[in-house]
């Protein structure tokens, strides 16, 4: 059968041999569309699983050469933790789950390793994984067409792989919507859903009087007066006395209800604290990519002092030694925590009065006379009776708008606590790695001064504008996981055969004993270990 279309233009024997000539050259050029690109574009189209497009995020951050790993670490760090979540919310199945959230999780620590053993054996595991999806014998030439992309083209590539994850994820919620659309939710609608809930309930106790009303009546209808006896009219007393005060009962108990319900109403509709809550969220998980990037070890950028990091690592009982790629792994998490501590070490002087830091006092005045004036209206509030709500929670606002108006305004960057406890940040930094590359280490200097304002504002600052203050935890080595309070590359089934090495940022919420009680704003970052055989 003949073909409708018009046919392409003939080439000349000499346009021929020229296209033979150039044909390998361009065969995976960007700027030209020959079968194999046309192939790669519909083998990405044809990608029906979440996990084959885990395998290719990883793959596209593979091809992105490890310089700059401050540029970088944020993106894949964000990425990557977006992508965990995702998972999660999907609920792959378990084994699934535990798999390709470790194999991110791991991706994102070897990646900046100096050592690439881990990294190579990783991305090989992937490549033959999606060599099972469609690419059978063309890894090599997918990969070399990847390399070939421009930065800014692979970032739009890992955006559309998280955009088709996305969408994964939107058309799971939508199934799941579909299965409680029976029950009923806690969403914004609840004012409108409890209030016909009470109407039904005000409709079905109007019946009810109805119903004993018109059991009255039939009562008056069926026996004539005259031929009462003194028995039945008495019976008759006492069932209207039974009805009246059904009755009132009835109506004081839609009074309840209907209480309850604008309490309800008003709470669910009170959002500050929960502004508040996502505020500082997002604050520490700022603070966490800061972290990362001013403690790095990993990379050519970056020389360890073996035998200071090593003291280290024994002091905080943690089981590794420089020079290996676990080693540096571990320091790197070591250095967050070591970093945390002396801010809060040198701000607890200056609080206190203790530190040589004295001719700007007016944080620690202020934070000083808030908290004589709480503790003297809390016993106000207790020695003097009386019923109202006010003085209840007027130490609250207090403690919340003072704090928060710290928050803006304390310990501005030229601030001399802020300085000195920067320089001392640096010092205790280079004591156990040096920068090699001149323009990382000029990046230093502000970094320092950015991290230490950072950690005060929190620790310091907006825990306190939260209702209920949060307090951290620090986890030491050998201290068993605790999955709803640690996060890591670990699977809950795991768990139980691993320990803590070391714990970089600790775990931040309200701690209650009870764990299903308690409030967890941020998971503790840790590395785990096997536990020693006993």
């Amino acid at each position: 059968m003949a073909s409708s279309q018009t046919p392409l233009k003939r080439r000349s024997e000499k346009q021929n041999q020229e296209f033979i000539k150039t044909r390998v050259k361009n065969e995976y050029s960007l700027d030209t569309v020959s079968d194999n690109n046309w192939q790669l574009f519909m083998w990405f189209a044809s990608l029906e699983t979440v996990e084959n497009y885990i395998c290719l995020f990883i793959l596209v951050w593979d091809i992105i050469p490890v310089r700059n790993s401050a540029q970088f670490s944020k993106e894949l760090r964000e990425e990557t933790d977006n992508l965990i979540q995702i998972i999660k919310e999907l609920n792959i199945s378990k084994e699934n789950d535990n798999n390709y959230s470790k194999m991110l999780d791991d991706y994102k620590g070897y990646r900046f390793l100096s050592s690439q053993t881990f990294r190579q054996n990783l991305v090989h595991n992937v490549w033959k994984e999606l060599e099972n999806h469609g690419l059978k014998n063309n890894s090599y030439a997918v990969s070399e067409q990847l390399s070939r992309c421009s930065l800014f083209q692979k970032k739009e590539l890992r955006a559309m792989i998280l955009s088709r994850i996305k969408s994964f994820q939107s058309f799971s919620r939508k199934i799941k919507e579909a299965k409680e659309l029976q029950q009923v939710p806690l969403n914004n609608k609840m004012k409108d859903e409890n209030q016909e809930l009470i109407l039904s309930e005000n409709k079905s106790l109007e019946n009810q009087i109805v119903g004993l009303a018109d059991n009255k009546s039939q009562i008056g209808n069926s026996v004539s007066l005259e031929d009462e006896s003194r028995d039945t009219q008495e019976l008759k007393k006492r069932e209207n006395e039974n009805l009246k005060t059904q009755v009132k009962e009835l109506i004081k108990e839609n009074s309840k209800q209907q209480a309850a319900l604008d309490n309800l109403t008003n709470v669910f509709w009170n959002d500050d604290e929960s502004h508040n809550s996502k505020k500082l969220i997002q604050d520490i998980t700022d603070l966490q990519d800061m972290l990362t990037d001013f403690t790095m070890v990993q990379g050519s950028d970056y020389k360890i002092n073996n035998n200071e990091a090593n003291s280290l690592l024994r002091a905080f009982k943690c089981e590794v030694n420089c020079p290996s790629s676990r080693a540096s792994l571990v320091l790197g998490f070591l250095l967050q925590r070591i970093t945390i501590a002396k801010i809060i070490e040198e701000v607890e002087k200056y609080l206190n009065g203790f530190s040589k830091n004295q001719e700007m006092t007016l944080e620690r005045d202020i934070v000083n006379t808030t908290e004589t004036l709480i503790n003297q209206i809390i016993l106000f509030e207790k020695n003097l009776k009386g019923e109202d709500d006010t003085t209840k929670i007027t130490p609250i606002k207090i403690r919340q708008n003072v704090y928060s108006a710290l928050s803006h305004r304390g310990f501005p960057s030229d601030h001399s606590l802020i300085k000195s406890t920067a320089s001392k940040l640096l010092y205790k930094m280079n004591k156990y790695r040096k920068i090699v590359d001149e323009e990382t280490k000029s990046e230093m200097d502000d970094q320092a001064i950015q991290i230490t304002h950072k950690v005060i504002n929190i620790f310091y600052f907006s825990f306190k504008t939260q209702a209920s203050v949060p307090t951290y935890k620090f986890f030491d080595a050998g201290q068993a996981l605790e999955p709803h309070l640690m996060k890591g590359a670990f699977g809950n089934d795991e768990s139980k055969k691993l320990e803590v090495e070391i714990c970089g940022f600790p775990c931040i919420g309200i701690f209650t004993g009870d764990k299903l009680s308690d409030r967890i704003f941020i998971k503790a970052q840790i590395i785990p270990r096997s536990k020693r055989l006993s």
